[in-house]
This record gives structure tokens, sequence and C-alpha cells, in this order.
């Protein structure tokens, strides 16, 4: 008889500061197999200009070609003016980093959330309070949040270029 590995059980967990929500975000950069998906209204709070988050993203970047990192924002100006790193990221790996805008009934949406593969998942279902939850192993809760995240995808536009022309 051979031992089959069961999946681990979902693990949740209440978030109630920003630094629980941050502290979850860097648990799932460090948990990304191949898919990373970001739903914020602007990127400030995550610090996407440190070299320490640019080398993991380069990291799951460099790690074949299917690995991909989706940012949809609200706002792209942080990003544009403020992390010259993020750019050249977008410079060196075009087709597996994307940067976009929402528009549209995307632009109301008022949560941010992170997610990891199909997995796992960081939300806060209003973005400017504290007040979230952390999912592991959790395909089902990681599900609903992919078909908002495509929702989302879908009702935006490219927002951030690696070239200054746009082009």
């Amino acid at each position: 008889m051979t031992d089959i590995e069961s999946p681990p059980e979902p693990q949740r967990r209440l978030i109630t500061t920003r630094k629980e929500y941050l502290d979850a975000v860097e648990l799932l950069f460090g948990r990304v197999q191949r898919e990373l998906r970001i739903f914020d209204p602007d990127l400030a709070e995550l610090d996407f200009n440190t070299p320490a988050r640019i080398a993991c993203l380069r990291k799951i970047l460099a790690g074949g070609r299917m690995h991909r990192v989706y940012i949809a924002l609200h706002d792209v100006e942080h990003v544009s003016a403020r992390c010259p790193r993020l750019i050249e990221l977008l410079r060196i790996f075009p087709s597996g980093l994307v940067i976009y805008r929402s528009e549209g009934e995307a632009a109301r949406a008022q949560d941010r959330f992170v997610l990891v593969d199909q997995n796992d998942v960081v939300r806060r279902l209003v973005a400017r309070q504290a007040r979230g939850a952390l999912f592991l192993d959790d395909p089902h809760e990681a599900h609903g949040m992919r078909l908002r995240f495509d929702e989302i995808w879908e009702s935006s536009v490219p927002g951030v270029s690696a070239t200054t022309s746009g082009l």
C-alpha cells in the first residue's frame, strides 16, 4: 500500500493590524510557486521599491516562462514616480510582469488583496482599514478571490509601461 499525501488543512487567521497584513503579504511572497496577483490602491504600503521586494519578484519571474506577476491598481502614480526598481523589472520581464489601472466598476472596489497561485490569499475588505484575513492552503477561498481578480482585471487597462513614451 502506498502513502498518499493528503492536501494540507486550510488555515485561516484574522488580521487586525497593518503590521499583521504586511507580515502576511511577506509570508505569501515566500510561498509563490508560479503566479502572484495583487489588487491594491497604489502599492505604496507594500514597499515595491525596496531591494528585498524587487529581489523576491525577480526570483518569482526568473523561475520559468510561465511565472507571472499581475498587479491591478487604482492609482499608478506612486509606481510611476517612486518605484524605478519595479519599472526596471518591467523592462527585464515584459511578458511576466503586468501592471494595470482599474477603470469603471473596478475603480470603485474598496478592498485589497494578494493571491498566490491557487491556494493562498490575504485580504482586507476595506483597503484603508487594518482588519482582514489570511487564508493558507485554502483553494476554495483562493478560487473566489481569483474570480474577483479576473473581474477587476477585465475592467482595467494597461497602467504602467517600462518606457517613458508608453510604447
